[in-house]
């Protein structure tokens, strides 16, 4: 559509033209002396529109022309441009790839490059921080500190340093390295006011697993299932966790909610294990078991768990009922050790013996 327009357009002027010099519209006479020139008007016009043409290519040719050194500058600073952003991709595939040596040689070149710290000094923070991970992968601890230490910097208009980021990869590095208490210590300034970093979070945590401190692993644990940024199964995990913990150190009671509280929302058969492992008020805890088993009557644990409390409240023939019927479910060394011990405490001294030796079969 677009070809038959301008065909058209083109026969147009064509039909014009020639319309325009069949009609006498007067003479033109420039008088140069001692020449003078006679000519058409049409002549005349055509004259001017030439030299107007020549004009403007003269002119294009000038400015194209002036503008060959800026060309050439910006020429040679995309190319510039275009090897840096190579280089940096090289360094994330050599990262990648396990070519750890290699990726520090890069950062190493990259920071002599005086040129690329003053246009574009985030690039160099992240070599620097790319160079730090891959010492720390390979368990280089004296460079990954002097990376660590380069990145930081010393000077706030630095602009090729960033504290805030080589304190977040010292807090991974030393949760990698099982180090919880300096792990904390660098996320401390990161997570004053601003709670909402995922990544940040999800150090946090597994810092204060490190450390034993349950209760912020609960808490950091419940805000990262809201947010989803943990799936269930590992959020169910931290949560055995912690009621583990709370039973070895005596805090039945909060141990009992977390587990009831949980149970509410998903099922999970570790978590029932640990109820029966709870002391609290034992008819509470066996009318809450009853009503789980109504909806999980094949589950193992849970069967477990009311045979342990109902053993200790010598409640000998309903604990070996759940707890054979336990083993029919799932085999596991507890019950038969549960067993062993009702079997013991009424005096069926063959009947121990056989669940002792079950037990030590399934424990080696």
């Amino acid at each position: 559509m677009r070809g038959l327009f301008f065909f058209i357009l083109v026969v147009g002027l064509v039909l014009a033209s020639i319309v325009m010099f069949d009609i006498n519209w007067g003479n033109v006479t420039l008088w140069v002396p001692p020449v003078r020139i006679d000519m058409s008007l049409q002549v005349a016009l055509i004259a001017v529109l030439a030299l107007f043409v020549v004009l403007v290519i003269l002119a294009r040719i000038v400015i194209e022309l002036a503008s060959i050194p800026s060309r050439v500058r910006r020429y040679r600073m995309r190319r510039l441009q275009d090897q840096r952003l190579q280089r940096l991709a090289g360094m994330m595939v050599d990262f990648f790839e396990g070519r750890f040596a290699r990726v520090v040689k890069a950062a190493r070149g990259m920071r002599d490059d005086r040129a690329l710290i003053q246009e574009v000094p985030s690039a160099l923070v992240a070599a620097q921080a790319l160079a730090a991970t891959a010492a720390h992968r390979m368990r280089d601890a004296a460079l990954r500190h002097a990376l660590l230490t380069e990145l930081r910097g010393g000077d706030a208009a630095d602009r090729t340093s960033d504290p805030r980021l080589a304190g977040l990869l010292e807090a991974e590095f030393a949760v990698d390295d099982y180090r919880g208490h300096q792990a904390l210590a660098a996320l401390a300034p990161l997570t004053e006011g601003d709670r909402r970093q995922l990544h940040t979070l999800r150090l946090a945590l597994r810092a204060n697993r490190q450390q034993g401190r349950w209760d912020e692993v609960l808490r950091i644990g419940r805000l990262l299932e809201n947010r989803k940024a943990i799936s269930r199964v590992v959020a169910t995990e931290y949560k055995r966790e912690v009621a583990d913990a709370w039973i070895a150190q005596g805090r039945h009671a909060q141990a009992i909610e977390l587990i009831e509280n949980a149970l509410k929302r998903e099922w999970d058969s570790g978590l029932a294990m640990l109820y029966g492992r709870c002391e609290g008020n034992s008819r509470e805890q066996l009318l809450r078991l009853e009503t789980w088993l109504q909806q999980q009557p094949r589950d193992a644990e849970l069967n477990w768990s009311l045979g342990r409390i109902c053993q200790r409240q010598a409640l000998w023939g309903k604990a070996r009922m759940h707890l054979e019927a336990s083993l029919r479910f799932k085999p596991m060394a507890q019950t038969h050790v549960a067993l062993a011990e009702i079997a013991e405490s009424l005096s069926e001294k063959e009947t121990a013996a056989s669940h002792w030796k079950a037990a030590a079969r399934l424990t080696t």
